[in-house]
């Protein structure tokens, strides 16, 4: 029978040539795959060089010898800040990424995950002042930022999949609750929810609704998308009328913009479109390009910059940020 020495001599033994072989492996593991290609002809899409999960890194200068409006995949949701500058969720890398408008890269912040400056597949945002709020889907939550990437706290409640994100004038922030079917309200630090609506085609329900703008009025536009329709609701949240857009559906993700004169700016993904309508539901102009003749494919995020005419589109299936110049 061996000895106790010959016991432990043989478990050191043991135990070494472990440690030895985790190293070895460590050593040779290969990367992991690289990102989907986008689709033919799409610039392709590399992981954001500046957004981690550690924190926000937002440059005066843009990233030098990077293209234009580069570095993402499947984008949805985008807002313009005060500065001019284009907020964008990078939906397939989780990431918020900051550009100017010429498409200059300024970093921004994100990766996979549920810590303050993760994502998981994120889609919608807004910007009023200093604060940046962001739809973080699939984390079921939305997220408060100011302008410097400095976390401010998430909105309570169980949210599912949230969808769009909007600041009314009065600094209030209205949500889109996409899987709960309703519409949410928060004060300015996302505190006190308040609910509207539940599942359902009536006069004051909603479907999945997406896409979410708050006028000058107070009145709030809602994307009822698996409804067909824009649900209008008044600051205090009550469901005032609805405007029928025929081109929406299940599983289409529409989004929202509005001027000063109330007329509306809405994404159609399933027609490949852009719609002005004014505030009563009749079509103004209908986009199916950009301003170069190229058409849409799946446009879904949509930022109005009023005090230079310009619309800003997200081509999702094209993985391209265009303009609309306005009238």
């Amino acid at each position: 029978m061996p000895s106790s020495h010959h016991c432990a001599a043989a478990r050191r033994m043991l135990a070494a040539a472990a440690v030895a072989l985790l190293l070895c492996c460590r050593k040779s593991e290969a990367p992991g795959p690289p990102a989907p290609a986008g689709p033919a002809g799409a610039p392709q899409a590399a992981a954001p060089a500046a957004p981690s999960a550690e924190g926000a890194s937002i440059r005066e200068a843009a990233e030098p010898n990077r293209p234009p409006f580069s570095g993402f995949h499947g984008a949805r949701g985008i807002a313009l800040d005060g500065r001019g500058r284009l907020w964008l969720l990078d939906f397939e890398h989780a990431a918020v990424n900051v550009y100017d408008a010429g498409g200059g890269f300024h970093g921004g912040w994100g990766g996979k995950g549920d810590g303050p400056y993760q994502l998981k597949d994120p889609c919608g945002i807004a910007i009023r002042g200093d604060d940046v709020y962001v739809a973080d889907t699939w984390n079921g939550r939305v997220t408060r930022f100011t302008l410097a990437g400095a976390f401010q706290g998430k909105a309570p409640g169980d949210f599912y999949g949230p969808r769009g994100v909007a600041v009314a004038p009065d600094g209030r922030v209205w949500i889109a609750d996409t899987g709960n079917d309703r519409a949410v309200v928060c004060e300015r630090d996302l505190s006190s929810p308040k609910y509207f609506g539940k599942k359902g085609d009536g006069p004051d329900q909603l479907s999945s609704p997406v896409g979410i703008a708050v006028a000058l009025s107070g009145r709030v536009y809602v994307a009822d998308s698996a409804n067909r329709r824009i649900q209008v609701l008044d600051a205090d949240g009550r469901f005032r009328s609805r405007i029928p857009v025929k081109g929406w559906g299940p599983n289409t993700e529409p989004y929202v913009q509005i001027d000063g004169k109330e007329n509306l700016y809405v994404t159609d993904p399933g027609e490949q479109a852009v719609v002005e309508l004014d505030r009563n539901g009749k079509e103004l102009k209908r986009w199916a390009a950009d301003d170069s003749g190229k058409k849409f494919s799946r446009p879904t995020g949509i930022a109005l910059d009023e005090k230079n005419g310009v619309l800003w589109v997200v081509n999702t299936d094209l993985d391209t940020i265009v303009k609309l110049k306005l009238p």
